[in-house]
């Protein structure tokens, strides 16, 4: 079998992956199953008649021709007066009452067929008594609503058991940030999140995910600036903060507009699987790095957080160091580590401009401003955008200044010199094709050009002033025979952005040397083929290769009341910020682009899924009340679209016109319709 191909097939054969899975659709299945039988319920208690009950939609048979492939019911059965199912259409449910159907087209056939007196074949008379028609505006108003209420109560009932089983969640703790985004520039990385927009997140009903945290961040960015107060590693006092969020921080498909910091959850000390990046330094230590080793010291410094474990090795990135791991099974063992060294294509790419300053740092201390370009380094050429880093972080050592000569933009391009005294970093240099590259020993994020500076070396068959198009990496026979390298080659198209160069250097990272790079470049107004061979260069990466897990804590109520109490708690926190989502989606400040399908639920929650049920019956718990709060919403064929004409009903003695009330029920039919398309659609593009 190909080798690509047992690797994609991996996790079909994993028994915990179908585990989740089965827990996914029993949990999905679960919520739109109590939405539908608080209605049915309410429905009976009122002397209604329920011809059917179905959880999805019976709506058609998939057919090849005249035969039936899949029938549009998957299971059905009859019990007393109601039909009993499963439809081929997972998107929902519905309960069939006499005397009402929120399809359009049939709602006068249905009216016309309760217009019959129970008993006594005679038509046209009369309402039939168990018809929905025939019941009292607040019988009617109880049936609506009763999903609704259903789905509360056991969004509670979900939260409550997650709490008294014990979830795993992410503290609000900051990890890395993204380069240059506003967590950058306030030096958020490795700092305790306590208060953030009036609430206390060392309160773990309000915020005991991580992404709960982010959640908060969105949806508050619009109303101006983030106050927090936080501790930052290291300080001994609180600190407060006011950090206005940005938005394209990463460039994520299908991210719509939303805003962000730019934090990035902690890392823990545990080892992940797999333990090692192949092609990276730590794929070479000696004893080999294993899943579930903990790092308990690193050259003599105990890191009780990765924050601490990988700013040691940011300080020391060009000598092996010496780690102390405690084993899954508790015994303690030594890990020599090699440096991580620098591959490089042997080019030097052209310098963009400073797009980000760090408070405090060394580089706004000196002077330097936005959009200065960076053209000499103590009177020498800037050199390689990318190799700049290790040589500030040796000045810093020697605690040496370094003059920087820079094109001033304010200045209208006038160069003007610098003079800067680089500090050892906190924390590694991160780089990314949207947001350029960090120099943490001056505080600096820049941008790298896709023009080429200075060729050099097995990169010598492209020349300066070169405009990469595209490249194409490809691996050298040993890394082409990896599963884990599928597919053997890696497309990069800067066409899509300007400054992708540093995604390509920071892939290529991983490859042996020896592997290559195919361009298209622009030469003189033409495309011109070219490639280059990966070499070691006299550089280092601040990073190693291993994959620590996130930072995980346990939180588990001791009582049956206090887990009750705080998934009560949970689901009005849930609803809130269902709510605030609406509220800013009304508004313009979020794009429709944000929702997600049911391709989206799903994927999330095979993932919480995965990571524990008590994880997943957190997600229900959101699902639940995301449901309730849009169910409710005042739209025709929605529960919330029915109790308005009831309430017109119940104020004015009389009914909406049968007139108004079909035109109103098939644009909110519509409306549905094709959000429902559009949120498919936006689930197959995130997919793709």
């Amino acid at each position: 079998m190909d080798l690509g191909l047992l690797a994609a097939l991996s996790d079909w054969i994993d028994p915990a992956y179908w585990w989740a899975v089965l827990q996914v659709v029993l949990g999905l299945g679960a919520v739109i199953f109590v939405h539908e039988l608080g209605h049915f319920l309410a429905a009976k208690s009122c002397g209604v008649k329920c011809e059917k009950f179905y959880v999805g939609f019976d709506a058609f048979d998939i057919k090849i021709g005249d035969r039936v492939i899949i029938p549009k019911k998957l299971i059905s059965f009859t019990h007393g007066e109601t039909e009993y199912g499963v439809g081929i259409l997972p998107l929902g449910g519905y309960v069939k009452m006499l005397g009402q159907d929120d399809n359009p087209t049939k709602m006068a056939e249905e009216r016309e067929r309760a217009m019959t007196a129970e008993g006594d074949g005679v038509e046209g008379t009369q309402l039939d008594p168990r018809s929905y028609m025939a019941k009292s505006v607040p019988q009617r108003m109880l049936i609506i609503s009763a999903g609704v209420i259903m789905n509360l109560i056991f969004a509670v009932i979900f939260a409550a058991l997650a709490f008294g089983m014990g979830v795993k969640y992410e503290p609000p703790q900051v990890g890395k940030t993204v380069p240059g985004s506003p967590a950058w520039q306030n030096q958020l990385d490795g700092s305790t999140i306590l208060e953030i927009s009036g609430y206390r997140t060392d309160d773990p009903n309000v915020y005991f995910n991580f992404n709960h945290l982010r959640e908060l961040i969105v949806l508050d960015s619009y109303d101006g600036p983030i106050q927090m107060e936080l501790m930052r590693p290291d300080a001994h006092e609180p600190a407060e903060a006011s950090i206005t969020a940005a938005q394209n921080l990463i460039g994520v498909k299908g991210g719509g507009n939303l805003k962000s910091l730019g934090i990035m959850p902690m890392l823990s000390t545990t080892i992940g699987s797999p333990a090692t990046i192949d092609g990276q330094a730590a794929s070479r230590a000696e004893p080999a790095i294993e899943p579930g080793d903990q790092f308990l010291e690193v050259d003599g410094v105990k890191t009780d957080s990765g924050f601490e474990m990988t700013r040691v090795l940011a300080q020391n990135p060009d000598r092996a160091v010496d780690i102390k791991i405690e084993k899954p099974d508790g015994t303690l063992a030594s890990i020599k580590m090699p440096a991580n060294v620098m591959k490089s294509l042997g080019l030097e790419m052209e310098f963009g401009t400073i797009r980000a300053l760090r408070k405090d740092s060394p580089a706004e201390k000196a002077g330097l401003q936005l959009k200065d370009q960076i053209v000499k380094v103590d009177g020498e050429p800037v050199g390689d955008p990318f190799t700049l880093q290790y040589r500030m972080l040796k000045k810093a050592r020697e605690k040496q200044p370094v003059t920087l000569t820079v094109a001033r933009f304010a200045n209208d391009g006038e160069t003007v010199e610098v003079t800067v005294t680089p500090q050892l970093p906190e924390t590694p240099t991160l780089w990314d094709g949207q947001n350029g590259i960090t120099i943490e020993s001056l505080g600096i994020n820049l941008l790298v050009k896709n023009i080429v500076a200075k060729a050099t070396g097995s990169g010598d068959g492209l020349k300066s002033g070169d405009k990469i198009l595209s490249a194409e990496l490809q691996l050298n026979e040993r890394q082409a025979a990896l599963p884990s390298h599928q597919p053997l080659t890696q497309v990069f198209d800067f066409s899509s952005a300007e400054n992708l160069f540093p995604a390509l250097h920071f892939a290529m990272q991983s490859l042996d040397a020896g592997s290559k790079a195919i361009f298209k470049v622009e030469r003189d107004g033409m495309q011109v083929s070219c490639e280059a061979e990966l070499g070691d260069t006299d550089a280092f990466l601040e990073t190693r290769g291993f994959t620590p897990k996130l930072e995980q804590n346990l939180y588990q109520d001791a009582t049956v009341w206090a887990a009750v109490k705080n998934g009560f708690r949970q689901t009005v926190d849930d609803a809130s910020r269902v709510l605030k989502f609406l509220t800013k989606l009304v508004r313009g400040q979020l794009s429709f682009t944000n929702f997600g399908g049911p391709g989206t639920i799903a994927v999330v929650a095979t993932s919480e899924a995965s990571q524990g049920t008590s994880r997943l019956l957190l997600f229900l718990t959101l699902l639940s009340a995301n449901l309730a709060i849009i169910n409710f919403l005042p739209i025709p064929v929605l529960d919330g679209g029915h109790m308005v004409f009831l309430a017109y009903e119940g104020i004015f003695r009389r009914p909406v016109s049968e007139k108004l009330q079909l035109g109103l029920t098939i644009i909110g039919f519509a409306f549905l319709l094709l959000l429902m398309v559009t949120v498919i659609g936006l689930d197959i593009w995130r997919l793709t």
